[in-house]
């Protein structure tokens, strides 16, 4: 960013091409990502990124902060108000809950609290089974029971379900206990109410695609059946619960995402 003005930057931001708002409710999953093209967020890490070629570390978080800085108060002298307004309002804004620390009691919460004790339980406990699934193929290779192809196959298939689990395990407690927090909320306003119901939506698509991906490896592992399908039953009481008290959740169309 060296030798650029806060306008230049806000120019930047600009881009016509960029999908407004699509980070806000996207998996963070970038490299199996089909918009990053049209993504403000993952735009402006790459942009920091070519620049900490020209300047060091240090020096280069200090430009951000200033940079950010001075951008906001290009936008609020913009709107022809001052910067010391808008911190004045600021200070008066009160609170008689914290929504964070409340969504932390709803049971949504909880229960995705609940599936990534069970994630973390079910790798400590078979830790060197994928090691055992592998030494299993091998043997089937020799005796002709499958083929090199098959082989792969099963494997690329186990590799992918163990990815996308990991992804978004913690994923879904992160996301859902933030959706939550509509509940304790104050003077919502509708777009905050959508912006809400778009993180309740994330939240049932990583589910979603957890449930699936758990699938695959009770496929593969019939021998950990009972492991898998509590964390199955765990997932599915969550989404259930999450469709019931996010009725508009799944009809919500997240920019770029849902078209």
């Amino acid at each position: 960013m060296s030798g650029q003005t806060p306008k230049d930057f806000l120019k930047f931001l600009k881009n016509p091409d960029f999908i407004d708002g699509i980070y806000n409710y996207c998996d963070s999953w970038c490299e199996r990502c089909a918009f990053t093209d049209k993504c403000m967020n993952f735009a402006m890490r790459k942009y920091k990124e070519e620049d900490k070629s020209e300047t060091n570390t240090g020096d280069n978080l200090t430009e951000v902060l200033q940079q950010t800085t001075d951008l906001i108060k290009q936008i609020i002298e913009d709107k022809g108000m001052s910067w010391e307004e808008v911190a004045s309002e600021a200070d008066k804004e009160t609170h008689t809950v914290d929504p964070h620390k409340e969504a932390d009691k709803h049971w949504n919460v909880r229960a995705a609290k609940e599936y990534t004790y069970l994630y973390g339980s079910f790798l400590k406990e078979e830790q060197g089974f994928m090691r055992g699934k592998g030494v299993e193929f091998q043997n089937e290779l020799n005796k002709g029971i499958i083929s090199v192809e098959e082989a792969e196959e099963a494997l690329l298939q186990i590799e992918d379900a163990f990815e996308v689990i990991n992804w978004y395990q913690s994923l879904i407690y992160i996301k859902i206990r933030n959706a939550c927090q509509l509940f304790f909320e104050e003077d919502l306003s509708d777009f905050m109410v959508d912006y809400y119901n778009g993180k309740a939506k994330l939240t049932l698509v990583s589910i979603d695609r957890s449930l699936a991906a758990w699938l695959v490896l009770q496929v593969h592992f019939p021998e950990k059946v009972n492991k898998i399908t509590r964390i199955l039953f765990q997932l599915e009481k969550l989404r259930r619960q999450i469709e019931k008290d996010f009725p508009n959740a799944r009809k919500f169309v997240r920019p770029g995402l849902d078209k």
